[in-house]
């Protein structure tokens, strides 16, 4: 009892001490709403390394129209982007400048503030095909819902457009501004990106009617409070990175690519065949694209070509668009010349294998065929172990069935066939 009044007490003096340097907002200090915010984790108040005056003064130089707070919370999350994550954060300053461009591009379009493209980064660690456990996905974390109702994105067994950077960009910028001008604040904006608006109107009424986050911060769910210190902590760490010893080393380069729209059916392993790339590199560049080809439904939709191949791709167009849209897994399948392809178009088929005792992920890929990293994409495996009876999902080409060509050579055969049984007749009329 007594140990619990002393901590109180020492966390009152340093949030009071702290005041006094900041001259910020601090939050009521409560141990059951600390949860993993502002963890006491010495049995005392936290200690911090980094000097506080330093991060509040360079917040408020770089602050814009976003406000970037300091208080303690704050902070917290400074150091843990600075000590605990420090790979964290060198992961994201070696993939920034893949997306960054695109960013600055769409919040100019929409006039919203620059310094928002660092949402990105807390939502999904600038992975493209991050998707949560609870099913959000892509860079800005779209539910399949949300993305289709709201925003005209298609989300299906083929396409997910949400893991399209350009269209998730340009849907999360049209988000962000509904937000703010329903809440008009930015703080409250962040928070409705996280939580929804009916979370944060809910909190609001349950605080009193505070309208502002740091009002309402108790009365938020606990990840929600921990999103708008992350993003100006992560806001802060872009910047002054270098001061905390933290720098790329390692930079991640995005493949040069063109664009085409594809409208109808299109087996994506003929168009690499032909074109001359691997279907994994089609894949990599085009990760809304999540089968083996595009169905017949398929309405402009876009593909990426590497930059390298385009211009045989466009000297070649009509030749590779024409062998890439037969369907060779239709019924009725009309007769084609199939003299300028090396070998019958793949089809893919979907597969299951499941892991005996022992096999790593290497072993398995292996004995697939397949890469590790496309095994682990394809089952949406993180880490690097595989579990005893686990159950993998894979994808084997296979060529096209003898049947159709069978069907194919028949059809030719009736056809000649015709043709001599007319001409013969002829030849009796003439003779008579």
């Amino acid at each position: 009892m007594w140990n619990r009044i002393i901590l109180l007490f020492c966390l009152f003096i340093s949030s009071f001490s702290f005041g006094q340097v900041t001259g910020a907002y601090q939050p009521a200090y409560d141990l059951a709403q600390i949860d993993s915010l502002a963890k006491v984790e010495q049995g005392g108040p936290p200690v911090f390394s980094i000097d506080p005056g330093l991060i509040q003064e360079r917040l408020k130089k770089m602050e814009n129209e976003i406000p970037l707070n300091y208080n303690i919370i704050t902070h917290q999350f400074v150091e843990i982007f600075a000590f605990r994550k420090a790979s964290f954060t060198q992961r994201m300053l070696e993939r920034k400048d893949i997306y960054f461009p695109l960013y600055e591009k769409y919040l100019k379009k929409y006039g919203l503030p620059d310094e928002l493209k660092y949402l990105s980064l807390i939502e999904s660690g600038l992975e493209n095909k991050a998707i949560s456990n609870k099913g959000a996905g892509g860079l800005w974390q779209f539910m399949p819902y949300t993305a289709r109702g709201d925003f005209g994105m298609r989300v299906d067994q083929y396409i997910d457009e949400r893991f399209d950077a350009e269209r998730a960009t340009d849907a999360a910028c049209q988000y962000l501004k509904r937000l703010y001008k329903t809440f008009g604040d930015w703080h409250l904006a962040l928070a409705a990106y996280n939580t929804g608006p009916s979370n944060v109107k809910r909190a609001m009424r349950r605080c009193g009617g505070a309208n502002d986050f740091w009002g309402i911060y108790a009365c938020l769910p606990a990840q929600t409070r921990a999103y708008v210190p992350q993003f100006i902590a992560m806001t802060y760490m872009m910047n002054f990175h270098w001061d905390h010893s933290i720098l790329p080393e390692n930079w991640v380069i995005d493949i040069p690519k063109d664009s085409i729209l594809v409208s109808g059916y299109l087996n994506l392993n003929t168009l690499t065949r032909l074109t001359g790339f691997s279907l994994d590199t089609l894949k990599r560049i085009n990760p809304h694209i999540i089968s083996h080809f595009l169905p017949k439904n398929a309405n402009k939709v876009k593909v990426h070509i590497p930059k390298s191949h385009f211009t045989y791709f466009v000297q070649n167009r009509a030749r590779i668009l024409d062998s890439a849209r037969i369907d060779l897994s239709a019924p009725d399948s009309v007769e084609i010349d199939t003299s300028e392809i090396e070998e019958a178009t793949p089809i893919a088929q979907r597969h299951t294998y499941r892991v005996k005792r022992g096999e790593t992920l290497s072993r398995v890929a292996r004995k697939l065929g397949l890469s590790v990293s496309e095994l682990k994409r394809i089952n949406r495996i993180k880490g690097t172990k595989l579990q005893k009876g686990q159950t993998l999902v894979y994808f084997k080409l296979a060529k096209a069935s003898k049947k159709y060509s069978k069907r194919n050579s028949f059809r030719k055969h009736k056809k000649t066939s015709r043709k001599k049984k007319k001409t013969k007749s002829k030849k009796r009329r003439k003779r008579r």
